[in-house]
């Protein structure tokens, strides 16, 4: 950041008159001379002032600066360190079926194609896909790692619908009529993250045929900085 430059130092001081040891005539030209350098340097003194303040609020703004910056970093830090650990878990993830599996195990869905870890103590039995078996399987990864898109019109240009989301990725909101229809088909678990950087409290989400915390009311964005990752519970609860 430029900081605004000091305003430049005001001339030398003009010669102070004095009454002993001047003449008259000397003392009235040294007094003309004061006076008018005295004027000038209160004006300087003014404009020294404004640039106090001036200074303040930009050293303000740069310290917010690297504060943002500060937590930018951090917070790109542990994406990239959730990143590297959920790679690591796909990485020896094998496809579920149906078996026995101890604490902590990785696996992938059939059904939603993401990647879960066994709750259970020990090892124990899995009779249902861990999509849809939230008490013995969590799924793994990261909001903050998920691809992401811009949602820059109101209707999908290729459709003339309301956009259609998907599981998966993160949606940026930039225009302030978008409408956007929650994913469908998707499975207990299965999240979908969504930024409003409108400017505004009008985007709206349309449930769907799901439901919004047990609610069948669409959904407005009724913050213009609302930041929220939806996961997909039980039928009867919906997104959430």
């Amino acid at each position: 950041m430029i900081f605004t430059p000091p305003p430049v130092a005001p001339p030398e001081a003009a010669a102070i008159p004095s009454r002993r040891n001047d003449t008259q005539a000397a003392f009235d030209v040294k007094t003309d001379a004061y006076l008018v350098w005295t004027a000038s340097f209160r004006t300087w003194l003014a404009g020294l002032v404004a640039w106090f303040v001036t200074l303040l609020a930009e050293m303000g703004i740069a310290l917010e600066t690297v504060e943002s910056n500060k937590n930018a970093a951090q917070t790109a830090a542990a994406a990239a360190a959730t990143s590297a650990q959920q790679a690591a878990v796909i990485a020896g993830a094998v496809k579920w079926v149906p078996g026995d599996y101890e604490q902590g195990d990785p696996v992938w869905s059939p059904l939603s194609l993401l990647t879960y870890r066994r709750i259970p103590d020990g090892i124990t039995a899995s009779a249902i896909d861990p999509s849809i078996d939230q008490a013995s399987w969590r799924l793994t990864g990261s909001v903050y790692s998920m691809p992401q898109k811009d949602i820059a019109t109101a209707l999908d240009e290729d459709t003339g619908l309301p956009h259609l989301l998907l599981v998966g990725m993160h949606y940026i909101v930039l225009h302030p009529l978008a409408e956007c229809l929650m994913p469908a088909g998707a499975v207990q678990q299965e999240v979908v993250r969504i930024t409003n950087r409108s400017g505004d409290t009008t985007p709206i989400l349309r449930r769907n045929g799901s439901l919004f915390d047990g609610d069948d009311d669409d959904m407005r964005l009724d913050s213009s900085t609302a930041d929220k990752t939806f996961t997909k519970g039980a039928p009867t609860r919906g997104w959430f």
